[in-house]
């Protein structure tokens, strides 16, 4: 049953008032662009459940998102779900621009000439300086033109066009981007990188008509998150399809906040959608999440984006005083003190505020999370602190992404439901995902009882594995194999896009396994497990590239240095990041064993104009 438009609400506890109310009910292509903090998720979620409650995207029509981080196109899904009805947040999509990418290669595979026709197995590279190395010794002899360039310089050649076959004279470059792409299309499986794979999806949509209208057609609604990362190949990608068309676009984004610069990301990239897809442009200039301490920060920092004078960003809590400590800069002789004290401030942190728990903190780094790791958790140990690297991998995948995958959130909720754990709506996330994978309709009778069954079953075989049990003595896999038999595999391979690759299936299970394995060593309790798994209690240590989106009581920015800032383009979007992620404190740590401070002056220099205090320690 729909509502009309203007009779539509937010969901209970949301406020839209203003310019975030009239994006919601755009009724043409906007672009947004908002400040950290200002909901910019939300705002979609939002904007998502005004058209599917609302008829504005019709049956059988859909929305698109597409984001370009994993964990945020998850999070805006997540979102929609819980704002919608099962049925109406189905036609709600959400994925990387990867993988949409990646699923229209896959699906129009057949479209492409014989000289750029892949395995239909294909897999996904991740080029490096090791592999060009490599491709280097093994077609040298016979194609000496592939020696000219380094791995840098090769990553500019391969992945930016496809190669031109026509080309009666080629360049050195050409002839070594033709060399690259039949060697890696020629294997069995082919392998192809994701640049390899926006090429491709670009041509076929490019070249074949019919398919760049039935995927336009399929979707009244296009969302764009973090919009300031995008490149310009994925745009093009994206122009491809979408301009033209009947479909309304929506971009939302914040050059604050542009990461991805080392990337290829576009400058001026709002202006270019704005033209091309003839878009009003808004801004929402309230930040919810920061107290006005940090705020105020963040205005007086703008400068260093640009030298026009940009609209100051707003306190949406300036009325709520802010800790006399928000903001402090800390100065240590070496990386061991720093340790030392970061650790003894989070302890007397949580001394004196019973509110706090671990997880409200987070120790922040641009590069090499894991010897920051390795460096820092004696000292944590020491003071009964866990530190949690989300960056670290387990197999292909990190921590971070592991712990949002379908089949670890539905095997953690069996163990939940199993052993009490009553946090986060387990039985809610396991008959979900039930119902998702059987097709079953839990708003009849038959759909509730069949699926509810299913969920008693799995929670019953767990029960007996794990029964009497301590945590270390049962294996993953025979949680796994109750969880997940041959035919669940084959169905999560129907029902998630991203596991239709049996073998990224098969590695997020064996990343679960590796890391219940850690999290189950010397655990007394299935409670801590399960409490190690989703990370509760535990301080969190992440890049700051995967921090965007997230956000902590108390922020610590380690490794501000030469080590980690190389006066790259993208410096000062990532220190906005890492800036922007505090709710009420914020620290800038240094260390005199650095290599230095040269290419972090300049934001030295604007913090103690601002008014940050740096103060030597140990």
């Amino acid at each position: 049953m729909f509502v009309r438009p203007e009779e539509w609400k937010p969901t209970p506890g949301i406020t839209l008032e203003g310019t975030a109310l009239e994006v919601v009910r755009s009724p043409s292509s906007i672009s947004v662009l908002a400040g950290p903090g200002a909901g910019k998720t939300e705002l979609l979620a939002q904007r998502a459940a005004f058209l599917l409650n609302t008829g504005m995207c019709p049956r059988p029509k859909r929305i698109l998102a597409i984001a370009f981080k994993v964990d945020a196109a998850r999070n805006l899904r997540d979102r929609v779900a819980q704002r919608c009805e099962p049925e109406t947040a189905s036609r709600f999509e959400s994925i990387t621009l990867h993988a949409f990418a990646k699923r229209t290669l896959d699906q129009f595979r057949e479209a492409l000439d014989n000289s750029l026709l892949p395995t239909p197995d294909y897999k996904v590279i991740f080029p490096n300086r090791d592999s060009w190395e490599e491709f280097q010794r093994s077609e040298g002899d016979n194609h000496p033109e592939v020696g000219t360039y380094n791995f840098s310089q090769a990553s500019d050649i391969l992945g930016r066009r496809l190669p031109n076959l026509s080309t009666p004279e080629p360049s050195v470059q050409e002839l070594v981007r033709r060399r690259w792409w039949e060697v890696n299309l020629a294997r069995r499986p082919s392998t192809l990188s994701f640049d390899m794979i926006m090429l491709l999806a670009t041509h076929i949509v490019r070249s074949e008509v019919s398919v760049k209208n039935a995927i336009a057609r399929t979707y009244s609604h296009v969302f764009l998150d973090e919009f300031q990362d995008v490149t310009g190949q994925q745009y093009d990608l994206f122009r491809e399809i979408f301009h033209g068309t009947k479909t309304i676009v929506t971009a939302v984004g914040d050059t604050k906040q542009a990461i991805m610069g080392w990337a290829g990301a576009l400058p001026g990239i709002f202006g270019k959608f704005d033209q091309d897809f003839g878009a009003v442009n808004r801004k929402l200039l309230f930040n919810f999440r920061s107290n006005s301490a940090i705020v105020d920060l963040i205005n007086a920092l703008s400068s260093l984006v640009t030298e026009e004078e940009l609209v100051r960003t707003e306190s949406g809590r300036r009325d709520a005083a802010p800790p006399p400590d928000a903001v402090e800069g800390w100065i240590f002789p070496d990386r061991d003190s720093e340790g030392q004290a970061i650790a003894d401030f989070m302890r007397d942190s949580l001394a004196s505020n019973p509110d706090l728990r671990p997880h409200d903190f987070a120790i922040l780094a641009r590069l090499r999370a894991d010897a920051v790791e390795t460096r820092m958790a004696p000292y944590f140990a020491a003071n009964g602190l866990r530190l949690r690297n989300e960056a670290r991998s387990l197999g292909p995948i990190s921590v971070q992404d592991t712990i949002k995958e379908p089949v670890f959130l539905f095997i953690t909720a069996l163990l939940k439901m199993t052993h009490g754990v009553r946090d986060g709506g387990p039985f809610q996330v396991a008959r979900d995902l039930i119902a998702n994978l059987d097709e079953l309709d839990v708003t009849t009778d038959k759909g509730a009882a069949r699926s509810l069954r299913t969920v008693q079953d799995l929670v019953a075989a767990v029960t007996a594995i794990t029964d009497g049990r301590a945590p270390s003595e049962v294996a993953a896999e025979e949680l796994s194999a109750v969880a997940f038999t041959e035919g669940r595999r084959d169905q999560l391979a129907r029902t998630f896009k991203d596991y239709q690759n049996r073998e990224h299936l098969d590695s997020v299970i064996a990343a679960f396994a590796s890391f219940y394995a850690e999290c189950s060593d010397g655990a007394a309790t299935w409670a801590t497990v399960i409490a190690n798994l989703e990370g509760r209690d535990a301080v969190k240590l992440m890049t700051i590239h995967k921090s965007k989106g997230l956000e902590y009581h108390t922020v610590i920015f380690t490794e501000f240095n030469d080590d980690a800032f190389w006066n790259s383009a993208d410096d000062v979007n990532v220190f906005f990041v890492a800036l922007s992620r505090a709710r009420e404190r914020i620290r800038f740590s240094l260390t005199r064993d650095s290599r230095g401070f040269k290419n972090v002056t300049r934001f030295l220099e604007k913090l103690e104009e601002a008014g940050v205090q740096f103060r030597e320690i140990g």
